[in-house]
């Protein structure tokens, strides 16, 4: 028995307490990981559900079999963050992806920005990278990834607890005052730091920026950064 293993599943593939995986999904099952019957593995729905089950059918094309337990929000966190990330170069964008999606946040908004070199990111590619990070580290949701917009968009409808990343800010994110009943959006600029343009519509908007230390760091390390302090402080 090996239950170390999670599969996506799709909510109308779980019927009752019976399941069945997509030919893909089964195929890295049977072939890959040499599942057999009876052997237990985790299935997410990428919504918010979380499944023991095990295997009645091993079928390369079409593995099905019985639901033993039903997890809500299985591997969640119970605070909810949004993470405005800067374009940058799309290997240290994936990685953005890849490991926010292991440290709990549910939704990434790309930011095209005034001083970003990139404009553009592959969506189909983005939201299967959420996906492979999301069974490794057996989340049932999995990140909704935004088209990418230019900062004025962000704020097109309003939100509440709207903190920015900025070099030389007064507060640290340990002193800032939030509420983890309600979203946190968490901004995060390129290396070149946002436009004169960009800081006054934040001002307007009322934001609070926090720091994370004297040093310059990179969109990719001051965005996980932050996360981690977040999940510390929240959870």
């Amino acid at each position: 028995m090996n239950s170390d293993h999670a599969f996506q599943v799709s909510d109308e593939a779980v019927k009752g307490n019976n399941f069945s995986l997509t030919k893909s999904e089964s195929n890295h099952a049977i072939r890959v990981l040499r599942l057999r019957k009876h052997d237990e593995l985790y299935l997410l729905d990428g919504i918010g559900n979380g499944y023991r089950a095990s295997i009645e059918s091993p079928d390369p094309a079409c593995v099905s079999g019985k639901i033993l337990e039903i997890i809500p929000e299985y591997g969640e966190n119970t605070f909810f963050i949004h993470l405005g990330i800067a374009l940058i170069k799309r290997d240290r964008f994936e990685f953005i992806l890849e490991k926010s999606t292991e440290m709990g946040v549910r939704e990434i908004t790309p930011l095209n920005l005034d001083r970003c070199a990139k404009k553009t990111v592959n969506s189909q590619r983005c939201e299967k990278i959420v996906i492979t990070a999301a069974k490794q580290c057996h989340r049932s949701r999995f990140p909704i990834i935004h088209p990418s917009v230019r900062l004025h968009d962000f704020f097109v409808y309003p939100k509440e607890q709207v903190i920015v990343g900025k070099m030389n800010a007064g507060l640290t994110l340990k002193v800032l005052e939030l509420n983890a009943s309600f979203p946190i959006h968490v901004i995060i600029g390129p290396e070149g730091d946002f436009s004169e343009q960009e800081i006054k519509l934040m001002n307007d908007k009322d934001v609070a920026y926090f720091n994370l230390g004297n040093r310059r760091l990179r969109s990719e390390t001051a965005a996980l950064n932050s996360i981690a302090i977040l999940n510390e402080l929240l959870g």
